[in-house]
């Protein structure tokens, strides 16, 4: 079987106004929200970094200049932690900011996740590249969910949308994907996929995570334009679905839509059940409050 290029390189879309958690978002991008000490974007930058990705780029508004400030060093900070013996609770970002090599790229209208995938068009350079939803984090079982669409990406050479089966009441706050041929235990063709659909033709999923071929930047161009100019991705991922170039991936992953302030909830919960520095007591108090 003939393999593809591999993917190095990986977009993250987050100049959204976050409007679901005003007015903290006014102050605070919501990607840079704590689960637990860790904002989700560093999660994130984590998952592309031990799926051995090193080019990143951040679409961003003018209005979210503080995820440049977290992503570079900060000396003070770091000259007072080294100097209480402390510096190792930077390590984790240090890490991200030495080894990732991240380009900030503005959306300067707002038109939704097609508009801010173009914005890219010229930092992609004509290569296939994956992409990550800010408000979408997918907490590693098996080995990272982005790395999962990598590989497939490599078999197939073709578009491929990360996909979880929902509850049917829900999809209706989703999309629904319609397949074809089974390509292999978690591959399938896909032939459609509908955007918030009143009635779902199935409980698949489209969602959180990406690969792009360069092809897409020609269909956005042709996708129809809703309120306040919105142009939607899955419009452009449709239009190539239906073209035969697209296929899904049911990838292993627990995922949260941290854009969601009961997800949100949940996903810190989660998270901090599994922090064995508070989990027990956590625990105790999640038993009292249940009384």
């Amino acid at each position: 079987m003939k393999k593809f290029e591999k993917i190095e390189q990986c977009l993250i879309p987050v100049a959204g106004l976050g409007s679901r958690f005003l007015p903290a978002t006014k102050a605070v991008p919501k990607e840079l929200f704590p689960i637990e000490n860790k904002p989700a974007l560093l999660y994130h930058l984590q998952e592309i970094r031990q799926s051995g990705i090193k080019r990143v780029c951040l679409v961003i508004s003018k209005e979210k200049e503080i995820i440049k400030d977290f992503l570079k060093h900060n000396e003070r900070m770091e000259r007072e932690l080294k100097n209480a013996g402390k510096l190792n609770l930077l390590d984790e970002i240090n890490d991200i900011i030495d080894n990732l090599d991240i380009t900030f790229v503005y959306q300067g209208e707002l038109n939704g996740s097609g508009g801010a995938t173009y914005s890219a068009k010229e930092w992609a350079q004509g290569k296939p590249f994956a992409l990550i939803y800010g408000d979408d984090l997918c907490k590693t079982i098996t080995e990272p969910a982005i790395l999962q669409l990598m590989k497939v990406y490599e078999q197939t050479g073709k578009c491929v949308v990360g996909a979880k089966r929902f509850p049917m009441e829900i999809i209706h706050k989703y999309s629904s994907i319609i397949t074809g041929k089974q390509i292999s235990s978690n591959c399938f063709e896909m032939l459609d996929i509908i955007e918030k659909p009143k009635d779902p033709p199935t409980n698949l999923v489209g969602l959180a995570r990406y690969i792009i071929t360069p092809d897409i930047f020609d269909e956005i161009l042709k996708c129809p334009r809703f309120v306040n100019n919105e142009i939607r991705l899955t419009d452009a991922i449709q239009n190539l679905a239906k073209q035969g170039k697209t296929v899904c991936c049911e990838f292993d992953a627990k995922y949260y839509d941290c854009g969601n302030k009961l997800e949100y909830i949940k996903c810190i919960l989660d998270y901090a059940l599994e922090d064995k520095t508070i989990s027990e007591d956590l625990k105790e108090y999640l038993r009292n409050i249940s009384k």
